[in-house]
Formats: structure tokens, sequence, C-alpha cells
């Protein structure tokens, strides 16, 4: 797996959860700023509606005095201040201040008035203090006792100023006015002593305002304005001290009052905070139900992508990393396995691909079944599992196997199962997974020479397949370098032993590798296809040789190009190997085209077509390896062929030489029969050759006469 796609599923399995978590604290931190900002907005609203009506008050006042200062006694106008005081419940009193008063009336401030202070009075004609030494007015609880029995409470101010109480004339009923909820312990235990010790007298208590609303009624607060209005104004309000200039000379007004909140401006305060505890409460809801659907968004995606959606179990993703942190903890030693189901296309085809992945669901389960803790298993490929078993020794490693393929087998007692498995050993802790599997891949035998075979791997089965690698790498570019070389085998007539004919085999002379046998790189390109592109090189560089000698004056032979099983079976191969000669304007006589008895093993129709076809076309054809198959009478019964070339293996390591030359002459005899001419290959001693030459055989091509040349060695042999 590439760097890039391992970095993206690692992303997809973490799936990080931290931008949902850095949204939802963004989303709440804009919330609250927004609901902080309409909050301050609100009371700085209020804050300026107070300000704005205690100055209205306090200039009313003034006003008072400007007018009446000439024509009424300061009695008179303290008197009228006093009522003026008592009509606005913010403003508590009201003080003439005459000359420098102000430090000998309010002692306190003195060391606030410094002299750049009154300055800024004398220039405003105003100045405020905040009365940071203010101490809450207590409030009088009187308790009395009636002849009836029932306790009564009265709330006052320490002064007798009830200002601002909803019904200055009620007395309040403990009960009627807090409710259920009892008074203070130690006010309850108090008001006890009053009643048993002083029936008919007045007990008086202090209790401080922030206690009033511990008993307060909570139902009573939310039903009854006047209620908290009252108790607004008794236990809330900005204490200030307030001086003002007159009109008249070294005369001022000191106001002594409270910035408090009516109950509009409470309720407004109550509703902008119960509305911003509701929306941020949502918007949590919100983002955390946002955050748990990211978490459940992620599980889902690792599922898939360590779910294997064959087999429902690990992938091979998912197997990887598993294997790889167990081996790094090194605490066992451990083999890589890769078991593999043989015949499953075959198992498809009988049963259906629905029945095979069911098969492959079921060997997961019992697979899994079968393991021991710390050891995995996945699907990695059509019928492959890979398995990270725990490794003791080989003999128990290749018992246990067995027994793993004996069981899986036994599941399916009606159907015959026949498994392979290739082993690779892991090291140290820090090999690499991926390729280990590879490795273990690699071992599994291609061909089964016995039921349930189990290979282990060897740095020489890693060093063929990268060999195969490099030449599936380089056969291209050696096509278009002209790497692959024609070599030219002559074939020798009996009569005279004359050169009469060649066949072309190709040679590849690699700028590295040096020389490659046809032995390793024909198999391969027989495999993966890229045979039909070099017989196609062949027969076109053969052409273009023939072509070049005729363009001479030399007098051509017969040259036989081989073209492979795969290219008979293309319904149009006559057309295009026209094609190809025809562009050098060769004879078709001096191409012979070969092809092997096994292609007589496909499309039987399309073969016969094709060879008709190139008959036609004045080709000749001939089956090259004759004998070497089973079928070699039936082909010649059904394809009309020009030439068959008897295989090496008639004449080599021959026990009984007089069956074999009986076999030998008796072949020859009824392909002269059938009007087909004989080439013998493989031919090495003179014997032979005399041998064939009395059977009336018609070419010999072997080392007796000459190994394969290259084209100039040739040409001196074929016209020197």
């Amino acid at each position: 797996m590439s760097k890039k796609k391992d970095r993206k599923i690692k992303r997809l399995q973490k799936l990080p959860i931290w931008p949902a978590v850095v949204e939802m604290i963004v989303i709440e931190l804009v919330i609250l700023s927004l609901t902080i900002f309409i909050c301050a907005l609100s009371l700085f609203g209020i804050v300026n509606t107070l300000v704005l009506s205690m100055v209205k008050n306090c200039n009313g006042a003034i006003e008072l005095v400007n007018t009446n200062w000439e024509n009424q006694t300061q009695e008179e106008i303290e008197n009228q201040l006093s009522v003026y005081a008592d009509n606005y419940a913010d403003i508590n009193d009201i003080l003439i201040l005459k000359d420098d008063e102000i430090t000998s009336v309010i002692p306190k401030y003195k060391a606030r008035i410094a002299d750049d202070v009154k300055d800024i009075f004398k220039k405003s004609g105003m100045i405020h203090f905040i009365d940071s030494e203010y101490d809450r007015p207590f409030l009088n609880m009187m308790f009395t006792a009636e002849n009836s029995g029932t306790m009564h409470v009265t709330l006052e101010e320490k002064n007798g100023d009830r200002k601002g109480h909803p019904d200055e004339s009620k007395k309040f009923n403990p009960e009627e006015k807090h409710g259920s909820t009892p008074l203070e312990p130690e006010i309850k235990k108090q008001a006890d002593e009053i009643e048993t010790a002083v029936t008919n007298e007045i007990g008086v208590f202090l209790y401080r305002p922030a206690n009033l609303f511990r008993t307060m009624d909570v139902e009573r607060v939310i039903t009854d304005p006047e209620y908290i209005e009252w108790a607004t104004k008794e236990g809330s309000g900005l204490h200030t001290i307030s001086i003002y200039k007159t009109d008249i000379e070294n005369v001022n007004l000191c106001f002594k009052t409270v910035y408090r909140l009516n109950t509009f401006q409470f309720n407004l305060i109550a509703t902008i905070i119960i509305f911003f505890v509701v929306v941020l409460l949502f918007s949590e809801i919100f983002e955390i139900s946002k955050v748990i659907k990211l978490v459940h968004e992620r599980m889902r995606v690792n599922k898939l992508v360590t779910i294997d959606t064959v087999t429902g179990g690990y992938n091979k993703e998912y197997f990887i990393q598993k294997a790889k942190k167990e081996i790094k903890r090194g605490r066992h030693k451990y083999v890589v396995v890769q078991l593999r189901l043989e015949k499953y296309r075959n198992f498809c085809t009988a049963y259906g691909v629905k029945h095979g992945e069911n098969l492959l669901e079921e060997m997961n389960a019992n697979i899994v079944s079968m393991l021991n803790k710390k050891e995995y298993v996945a699907h990695v490929e059509k019928s492959d599992f890979a398995l990270l078993l725990d490794f003791q020794n080989e003999e128990m490693l290749f018992i246990r196997v067995k027994n793993m393929m004996n069981i899986l087998r036994e599941k399916r007692e009606s159907q015959h199962l026949t498994f392979s498995a290739g082993v690779c050993p892991v090291k140290t802790k820090n090999d690499d997974i991926s390729l280990l599997l590879t490795c273990a891949g690699i071992a599994v035998p291609k061909t089964l020479k016995m039921q349930d075979e189990i290979v282990w791997f060897n740095d020489s089965m890693k060093e063929e397949q990268v060999w195969e690698r490099r030449i599936e790498d380089d056969m291209e570019k050696a096509l278009e370098n002209h790497e692959f070389q024609v070599y030219l085998q002559p074939k020798y007539s009996t009569r005279g032993e004359v050169l009469s004919a060649a066949e072309a085999l190709v040679r590849w002379i690699h700028p590295v590798l040096g020389f490659i046998s046809p032995g390793k790189f024909i198999p391969l390109f027989e495999k993966n296809g890229f045979i039909l592109q070099l017989d196609d090189y062949m027969l076109n560089e053969v052409a273009q040789l023939q072509s070049e000698w005729l363009a001479q004056g030399k007098k051509l032979v017969p040259i036989s190009v081989n073209v492979s099983r795969a290219h008979f079976a293309e319904e149009n191969l006559a057309e295009h190997i026209c094609e190809i000669v025809d562009k050098f304007k060769v004879p078709h006589e001096f191409i012979e085209l070969e092809l092997t008895e096994s292609a007589f093993f496909d499309d039987k129709a399309v073969l016969l077509t094709t060879v008709r076809k190139l008959k036609d076309f004045g080709f000749k054809v001939s089956m090259d390896d004759f004998g070497a198959g089973y079928s070699s009478l039936n082909s010649l019964k059904e394809l009309p062929l020009d030439i068959i070339k008897l295989d090496a293996e008639f004449f080599r390591s021959v026990d009984d030489i007089t069956r074999s030359n009986l076999i030998v002459g008796e072949t020859i005899a009824l392909a002269k029969k059938l009007g087909m001419e004989i080439v013998a290959e493989g031919i090495e001693t003179r014997e032979q050759v005399d041998f064939l030459a009395k059977q009336d055989c018609d070419l010999i091509q072997g080392f007796y006469f000459s190994k394969p040349l290259p084209v100039a060695e040739f040409e001196k042999k074929a016209w020197s």
C-alpha cells in the first residue's frame, strides 16, 4: 500500500473530533459574547434612563431653590425640599450647603475633595460621589403577640421610614408572607424567646435585607409585582452623593440618592438572563449532539475501513495494522501465512458467486475460532487469507496449518476443497508486514503437486520475482531498441547435405543483464501476453531480411517463424500476417509459419480457418514439436499442414533405439503419404543423419550441422 493511501486510510480512521469541538467552543463564545453585549446594552440603557431621571429630579429641586430663595426663608425651602424628596423614592435626602460646607457636612469625603476636584465642580456645576462606605440600612423586625395568640411581623427601617412598602400599614404574617419557607433558625429562636418572655411588649431585632431574600416566597416574587418592587427598593441600589450648584451664589444642593431598578427594568434584566441561559443551553445541546454524531460517524467509518465486504471480517489494511502493532511488542515469535483455497473460480462457476462468497465468509469465521489470543486473520484477495500465527517450530506449525486445512475441508464434506499455503517467518519486530505478506504470497505454490501443500519462503523465490519484474519492466523498451535479435539455425537437406532452409529464433541481448535465454523470457511473455508483440516483431525482422537479400540478388531460402498459440486464436491472423509480409514485397513461399501442437486444443474452428487462409495466401504452415503431445495423429487428420517437425525428444536418451527408429520411420512414411515434408530437429550425431536419410526425411536441423547463428554468420554460411 502506498504511503499516500496509507495516510488517507489513517485519516479516515482517526477522523479528528477537535474541529467540531473548536467549532462548538467558537459558537458558544459568539453566543456568549452576543448575549453579554445585549445585556450590557440593556444595562447601559437602564443606567442611562436612571441617570437622566435622577438628573431631571435634581434639576427640579434646584429650580425650586432658585425660584423661592429670595421670597422664602431657608427653613421654608428646606421643608419644601423634604416634601420634594418624599415625592421621589430615589432621593433619600436633600441638604442646602453654603460657602464651603461641603467638607463640614460630609467630612468622610474630605480626603476626596482636593483642589482639582473643586475646580471641576466650579466649571461643571456638579460633582458625584459613590457612597462606598454606605452601610445598608437595617430593617427592624417587630414581633407582636396579640390576645389571639397569633404572632405578626412588621418590617420597618431602623429610622422608621417605610417608604416603598406595598402597604405601609399592613402587618405581615410569617406563614402568609413566607409561605412554607421557615425563618432563619437564629431569628426563629429569638422570636420564640420574645414570645415566651414578653407577651404584650415589642421586641426589636436587627435583620439585614440580604437575609430577606433568603426567606422570601419564590412563588410570590413571581406573581406579586408590588412585592418584588418593594424588595428591590429595600435591598438594592447604588447609593451616591451628588452636589449641584444653584443660581444663588455660595449656595449648593447636596442630594443623597440611590439608583434603583423598577419592576420593568428588573423583569427586563431577568428576561435577558433567562434568554441567555436558554439560548446557551440549547446551543450546548445542539453542539454536543453534533460532536456525538461525529463520534458515531467516526465509528462507522472505522468499521467500513477495517471490514472486508466479502467475509465481514478484517480486511488486508487492518490486518497489517494489527499485525504490525503485535510484532512490535516482541513478546512472541510469529509467522505470516497466506492460505489459499484452490480452484475457487471453478467453485463459483459450479455453485455461483454468492455461494462462493458464503464459503469465504464461513472459512473466515472457522479460522477465527481456531486462532489464539493475539493472532489475526484477514481476507486479502480472491480466495486468499492472511494469518499471523504464533510460531514455535516448523514441525508444529506444519501440523497446525494442516489441521486447519482438514477442519475447513470437513465443514464442506460434500465439496472437495483443496488448499495451499505460503509461510514467511517474522525475524525482527521491525519487519514490514506488507513485505512479509507479499513473500508469503510468493511462496504459495503456483501448481499443486500434492494435496494441501505448505511451502516456506526463501530468498531465491524473491529473486525470481524480482527478475521477472525487471524483465516485464524492460520488455517494451527492449522492443523499441531492437534488443531482441534474430538468430537463424540452418536446415540441411538429406540429399547432398546443402543448406536449404532456416528457422528464425529470438535472442535477447540486454544492455545490463547481457544474454538472456529464450527459455527464461518466452514463458513469461506467453503468460503476460507480450508474446503477440514479439511474434509481430520477429515476422517483421525476417521479412525485412528476405527483402534485403532479394534486393541483393541472393537466392532466398524458406525461413520459418514461430507463431504463438495465443495468436492463432485471432480470426484475422492470416490477413494480419499478409499485411506485415507484403509491406516488404517478399514472396509468400519463402515465409514458413510454425505453430505448436498445443494450439490444437484451443478453438479448432478458428485454427482450421486460419490455416486454410494462410495456405490460400501461399504461406507454408508447419507443426513444431510433433510427437511431444498426445493428439498428434488427430491433428494430422484434421489440419492441412505442409510440414511437420519431429520433436528432438525422439532422438535423445533412447534406451531402445530399434523401437524408437521404428516409430520415427513409420511417422515419416505416414507424413509422406499425406503429402507433407518432414523436418527432424535436435540432430547431433552422424548416425542420426544417416538413419534419417535412409528414411527419406527431407530436412535436418541440429547442432550436427550448425547451431543458431547471428544473421551475418548465417549469410557467410549460406552464400560464401
